[in-house]
């Protein structure tokens, strides 16, 4: 078995988009482990960075990475050798680790769950 890091990077990350016909970014052996970095959130969702972590790899990745659609960034994706189309893979997650002291959410009128019921648009760091 063999540990792989996979970093968040503008050559590494997509946003706004899954995409079957995407080159993988990382090609892995059946029971290899990942470690996988992910960032979240554009420009207008970052907060103050005298006041928050912000991972140094995000300014770079919303500089040079195409917004397709409203959505998250993601980072891979991820090959496993000898994996064809219509096979199942299983996947364990054994660890997750906060890469940052905060988060986001935003509220937006006429989108989300209670579409009708908020009017302004709220972005709020956690």
């Amino acid at each position: 078995m063999t540990h792989h890091h996979l970093h968040s990077s503008p050559e590494t990350c997509h946003w706004g988009f899954f995409e079957a016909a995407l080159q993988p970014v990382l090609t892995i052996a059946s029971g290899d482990e990942v470690t996988v970095d992910t960032i979240s959130g554009g420009p207008d969702m970052l907060p103050d960075r005298d006041k928050f972590h912000i991972p140094p790899e995000m300014h770079e990745v919303h500089a040079k990475n195409e917004r397709m659609l409203p959505g998250h960034i993601l980072t891979g994706p991820i090959a496993v050798e000898g994996a064809e189309p219509g096979d199942v893979l299983a996947v364990e997650i054994l660890d997750v680790q906060l890469r940052q002291d905060w988060g986001w959410n935003m509220i937006k009128p006429l989108s989300g769950t209670l579409p009708d019921d908020f009017h302004e648009t709220r972005i709020l760091n956690i």
